[in-house]
């Protein structure tokens, strides 16, 4: 299809809104309000849905369906948008609302099922219950269709041709479950998701134990109790792709929030976060820096470790134990203890959070980690440590003055050149050091 200078105009307008969508927050705009507030939406082919738009000032408000113009409202303070497709699918929908300083646009992912009749049950999106007593979740079509059963992402279960399907999670440790239940047939696909939060039942309880490798209810690291000097549980459900926080609000917790990205569904998952008195009983020796605090750091969830990317631990130092103990906050770092020692993980302190002139004030802190475990924040004391001592010989005369002679000019000037080349060395090893420990900011 030949392009006209029409099209290519809107093509170009789409590019910049997107542009500027890019750059700009979505939440630029506060006086904006969208409707509906959920992202995802679901209709058949034969309804519809309402979608609108209404802001306090007076702004070009702009339509598009998997980014092509459908509507544009001008100098206008509400818009609204009726949706309605006769073809199955997934569509984005997308309202950008241009005011005279700022722009703000909302997205939503409208999944549209086929015109055929078809429920789930049960109805709740979450389902506690006892090991010993599974749910049952069903998939009833008018027609028929393919039903695919997963758990946690994983086929469990695939049926071809039926109306009624069901299925009864066989699983044998507690913990949190994905059920995803997919129908499909000539008009179109659906999906339902379920959370189901196993828990232990009454004999696993009474012997201490969970019928698996992860509870529902606390997470327990196994530490020593009398080691533990708080303790905190943060609860998040772990989509896909998605970037997950975790935060914590326990004053004495140096731990403000952790945040990651899953390549599973996990469901329901809990981050239990214990502050140490001492290092934990599953770490056979102290780091070498001076330790501001032990952490242990655990999901409820086994498993995560080698699926987790964009990690970030976000924490906060004191500056008077800094003042105190004479360290540097630039020497700060986040350790994880493993089977080969503790290593270390560099850290960025976040801007605005370095108040040196006010003791009592708190430093923030960034850091990575490849997996959860036993932490330890540490700190290294000024001149504490012969081993940041790096002697290189530059090539100067190593021959001493006789007493009482004169210095010699040239001999002092080489020494010169020498502290200068030691500088630039030392620089150049910080550098190198920067680049192969990158920090995620």
């Amino acid at each position: 299809m030949l392009l006209t200078k029409r099209n290519i105009k809107v093509q170009l307008i789409i590019s910049a809104v997107f542009m500027i969508l890019a750059i700009i927050p979505a939440s630029a705009v506060y006086s904006v309000t969208f409707d509906p507030v959920a992202q995802s939406n679901y209709v058949s082919t034969t309804g519809s849905l309402e979608f609108s738009v209404s802001t306090e000032d007076s702004s070009n408000i702009m339509w598009l369906l998997n980014n092509v113009i459908v509507k544009q409202s001008f100098s206008s303070t509400s818009s609204s948008y009726s949706f309605s497709e006769a073809e199955a699918g997934t569509y984005n929908l997308t309202a950008v609302v241009s005011g005279s300083t700022d722009v703000s646009s909302k997205i939503w992912t409208v999944t549209v099922a086929p015109a055929f009749n078809i429920s789930f049950s049960p109805d709740e999106m979450v389902i506690s219950s006892r090991l010993d007593r599974e749910p049952v979740f069903r998939a009833n079509v008018s027609e028929e269709s393919d039903v695919v059963w997963y758990v946690d992402d994983d086929e469990v279960a695939s049926y071809t041709g039926i109306y009624n399907s069901s299925y009864i999670p066989d699983v044998s440790g507690t913990g949190n479950y994905s059920i995803v239940a997919y129908i499909s047939n000539p008009n179109g696909s659906i999906e339902n998701q379920w959370y189901w939060v196993a828990t232990p039942t009454p004999s696993q309880i009474i012997s201490g134990g969970s019928g698996g490798s992860s509870s529902s209810g606390s997470v327990s690291s196994g530490e020593d109790y009398k080691n533990i000097l708080v303790k905190e549980v943060s609860m998040q459900i772990l989509n896909k792709n998605v970037l997950t926080k975790f935060t914590f609000n326990e004053v004495s917790n140096p731990i403000s929030s952790l945040e990651f990205t899953s390549s599973v569904n996990a469901g329901y998952v809990r981050m239990s976060l214990e502050v140490l008195k001492n290092h934990s009983s599953f770490v056979s020796e102290d780091p070498d820096d001076e330790v501001y605090c032990y952490v242990n750091i655990n999901p409820d969830r086994t498993g995560l470790d080698n699926k987790i990317s964009n990690t970030r631990i976000f924490f906060n130092v004191s500056q008077q134990w800094l003042d105190d103990n004479d360290i540097d906050a630039d020497s700060v770092r986040l350790n994880l203890f493993s089977s080969y020692g503790w290593k270390t993980f560099p850290v960025k302190i976040l801007e605005g959070s370095n108040s040196s002139d006010n003791s009592n004030s708190n430093i923030t802190f960034v850091s990575t980690t490849t997996c959860f475990g036993n932490f330890a924040i540490t700190g290294k004391v000024n001149g504490s440590s012969e081993d940041d001592v790096v002697v290189i010989d530059m090539g100067s005369d190593s021959s001493k003055t006789s007493s009482g002679a004169d210095p010699d000019p040239k001999k002092e000037e080489d020494a010169s050149n020498s502290e200068n080349a030691f500088d630039s060395v030392l620089r150049s090893m910080k550098e190198l050091f920067i680049k192969r420990n990158p920090v995620n900011t």
